[in-house]
């Protein structure tokens, strides 16, 4: 066969392979290699083989090549065949012997170097070795190594930063701390060129950071700052990306500004409804705000075009526990843990499930087996934590809580949770401590979200009798939200207790009036008239 008919094959067989036309790349892929013996007509054909799904006789014919045990990029599809296949362990040791340390770094004397048999891709590819990494990472979880994967990933990153998916891998599921992300992302080499993905990373991996850290940069990038180090021409099209605005959407959910998180997130799902970081986010919003009508309609249409992943059945089990039907909620979050055992959010959302009846021992069950498998979710071991508090063991519940602060420091919701604890434990000065770290980690601007926080430290400051403190903390929490009955039925008891007795009759009859039947509040008040009618005083 001429050299020119050869290469009008090969052209066609790429046409094939661009077209979807596998059984037709195939075929004549055949040919090419048939009468070249060429190792890239090889590997071609390999190619067309593993997309056409015949893993089988990909795998054979690239085993039959003397090549496939001195070119990584052989030893690599043949073992992306092996992973199809789900042939775990004779996909790794298709791929070497390579070592990772506790940093990610790898060493691999036995690799050699590829043969670029894509001369025209040369210049805009991933590096192979990220790739041969991240697989390595998803063999060794499909074996349930999760240290390894974790470190393979940790080493595919470091490798290529351009290899997503192993970021993507290490983040969604949870595998580093928040101290081990920051400093994985400042580890990667970035050329100047490419500051914008940088900055997208960064926004990543700081969904809990101060406001000046995450929304600043998303601000950069919505403004094309020329004036930041990570600016470039590529900026102007990232505005309005979809990965941006659920990056965006997820921000806000993490500092409780809900409505505001739906409202970024229906319009992203309005361009792209498929997007299912975005409805992962649009799902956890609906549920704090109650919107059971929008979690009905979307799980309907998640089941529909989606059965086989988890996503649609946690889907049905947030409508569920919505609208309060707890066991129905329980059997979908487990469908959904069958379907994918590494989707954190239906472990979290089955103990809650549980936890909401006070089934302690299978909530535990489920937060233990998600702390287990996503060492990197804090929210697991704080809601450990949470339930151990609920059953009085307040000095489990602070061990557990402690841990969830060392896996993500800057959640203030830890704190505020550790505040309760000391409170439980009338170490009233540590609970104030607490209190305050928790507003002080608050990321953006005080919403209803934190009124319930403002209480709890003047509760403890009225405990310490710093009666002024604790007064200007109620009335803090009255500006957030101004029908809170424990603010104004704490307030009153302050006045009370400060000998302002009509102070205190009035904040009485605000808790009551939207409290009617408390009995604490009635007696208080009570006492407060007859002291008023009598002009007897505490003191």
């Amino acid at each position: 066969m001429k050299e020119e008919e050869v290469e009008r094959l090969r052209g066609l067989v790429r046409d094939c392979l661009s077209k979807h036309l596998y059984s037709s790349a195939i075929f004549f892929a055949e040919k090419v290699a048939a009468a070249t013996s060429d190792p890239a007509d090889i590997y071609m054909q390999a190619q067309a083989l593993f997309l056409g799904r015949q893993y089988r006789r990909a795998l054979h014919l690239l085993n039959s090549s003397s090549i496939v045990l001195r070119d990584l990029r052989f030893r690599y599809l043949a073992a992306k065949c092996l992973e199809e296949l789900k042939e775990w362990h004779q996909c790794l040791t298709m791929l070497g012997d390579a070592k990772v340390d506790e940093h990610g770094n790898v060493n691999s004397p036995k690799d050699c170097s590829p043969m670029y048999l894509d001369k025209d891709g040369e210049d805009h590819e991933i590096n192979i070795t990220a790739a041969v990494c991240y697989l390595r990472g998803k063999a060794y979880e499909a074996l349930e190594n999760r240290i390894q994967a974790r470190l393979w990933y940790i080493a595919a990153v470091k490798s290529d930063p351009f290899c997503y998916e192993a970021l993507e891998s290490l983040v969604d599921k949870y595998m580093l701390t928040c101290e081990e992300e920051s400093s994985l992302l400042s580890s990667l080499q970035f050329v100047k060129e490419d500051g914008w993905l940088s900055t997208i990373y960064s926004c990543l991996v700081k969904k809990h950071d101060k406001e000046n850290v995450v929304e600043a940069k998303l601000r950069d990038i919505e403004r094309d700052n020329p004036c930041t180090t990570s600016s470039s021409p590529f900026m102007v099209v990232l505005k309005d990306n979809a990965d941006l605005l659920a990056c965006n959407a997820e921000y806000y959910y993490q500092c409780g500004e809900y409505h505001k998180c739906f409202e970024f997130t229906s319009l992203l799902l309005t361009k792209d409804p498929f997007h299912m970081k975005c409805t992962l986010v649009h799902l956890a919003a609906a549920m704090e705000l109650g919107h059971s009508n929008d979690l009905y309609l979307l799980a309907c249409n998640l089941i529909k075009d989606h059965p086989q992943k988890a996503i649609s059945w946690f889907a049905i089990g947030c409508y569920y526990f919505s609208i309060k039907k707890y066991d129905q909620a329980r059997k979908h979050f487990s469908k959904a843990t069958s379907v994918d055992a590494t989707f954190p959010p239906a472990w979290i959302g089955s103990g809650n499930a549980y936890a909401v009846q006070e089934e302690t021992d299978q909530a535990m069950l489920a937060y233990r087996t998600a702390a287990r498998l996503f060492p990197g979710c804090h929210l697991a071991t704080l809601y450990i934590g949470m339930e151990y508090m609920r059953t009085h063991n307040f000095k489990l519940a602070e061990q557990f809580i402690l841990q969830a602060r060392a896996i993500c420091p800057s959640d203030p919701l830890v704190y505020n949770e550790l505040g309760v604890v000391a409170y439980h434990m009338k170490e009233y000065l540590k609970a104030v401590q607490w209190f305050e770290m928790t507003l002080v980690n608050v990321a953006s601007s005080m919403n209803e979200m934190w009124e319930p926080t403002f209480v709890n430290l003047a509760h403890a400051q009225r405990k310490l009798k710093m009666y002024h403190k604790a007064v200007s903390s109620y009335e803090k929490a009255l500006v957030l939200s101004t029908r809170s009955f424990s603010a104004f039925a704490g307030l009153a008891y302050t006045y009370h207790l400060m000998d302002n007795l009509d102070a205190a009759v009035t904040y009485y009859h605000k808790a009551l009036w939207l409290k009617p039947e408390d009995q604490f509040c009635t007696e208080m008040l009570t006492m407060a008239l007859e002291m008023q009618g009598r002009g007897m005083y505490l003191t």
